[in-house]
């Protein structure tokens, strides 16, 4: 893995695929520890076959409190904590700046969910008061136009962090999503770019740049990673 030009692209267009990032144990203690998680939490013996079957059935259903409550306790094991760690340094030696684990996430993409497919954002409303850098990473499977992967407006963090925003929330269990009010401009001025990764790829994007999830149409659950750190001032 080379850390040749990736600042410079980071900074360039508010975002950058880091090739080959993650090992292939890392990559398959993810998904061990993703299977026995939501195996555990949903009382059924989950595997690769099976998993996006179950899941999609749990969200058609509307059983939203145990599918988060699932995610909530994935994030919180052993893999995500190591790479969190990886991370941290990393980033300190490509910015030359002091970070550490602010939180972990993953975005879910099931098909036919509209809970599961975000609006146009910036990350920076969630987090006001201090700076953060954000890395999203595949598990399971490569992230990818049909599952609905990320996409991004390449650029657009230029704007800074914009405040006025129309406030989007698809259900009661879904998040905010804080959409600019000048966004059909915006989109007019930066391309979108469709953020394509295969397992071990992971994307490094800024707090300012405008970007959202995608409609899963696959069959697939498309499952990525998230690692968020906070700039040490």
């Amino acid at each position: 893995m080379k850390n040749i030009n990736y600042s410079e692209q980071f900074h360039k267009n508010g975002f950058v695929i880091i090739k080959d990032f993650f090992k292939i144990n890392e990559i398959e203690a993810f998904e061990k520890s993703l299977m026995k998680t939501y195996s555990g939490f949903f009382k059924i013996k989950l595997n690769k076959k099976n998993i996006h079957k179950i899941i999609s059935k749990l969200e058609y259903e509307g059983m939203y409190d145990l599918l988060y409550g699932a995610l909530k306790k994935f994030i919180k094991t052993e893999p995500f904590k190591k790479a969190s760690i990886r991370l941290t340094k990393y980033s300190q030696k490509l910015f030359n700046r002091k970070y550490k684990h602010a939180n972990s996430g993953m975005a879910i993409g099931i098909k036919k969910s509209k809970r599961t497919a975000y609006k146009w954002h910036q990350e920076k409303p969630y987090y006001k008061s201090f700076s953060t850098i954000h890395y999203q990473f595949p598990i399971l499977n490569s992230n990818n136009l049909k599952n609905g992967t990320m996409s991004v407006l390449s650029g657009s963090h230029n704007l800074g962090f914009i405040k006025k925003v129309d406030n989007y929330k698809l259900s009661k269990k879904s998040i905010n999503s804080f959409v600019p009010k000048n966004i059909v401009n915006i989109k007019k001025k930066y391309p979108e770019k469709f953020i394509n990764m295969n397992l071990k790829d992971i994307l490094l994007f800024d707090e300012n740049i405008i970007h959202r999830s995608n409609k899963n149409t696959s069959d697939k659950v498309r499952f990525a990673g998230i690692i968020r750190l906070r700039e040490i001032k």
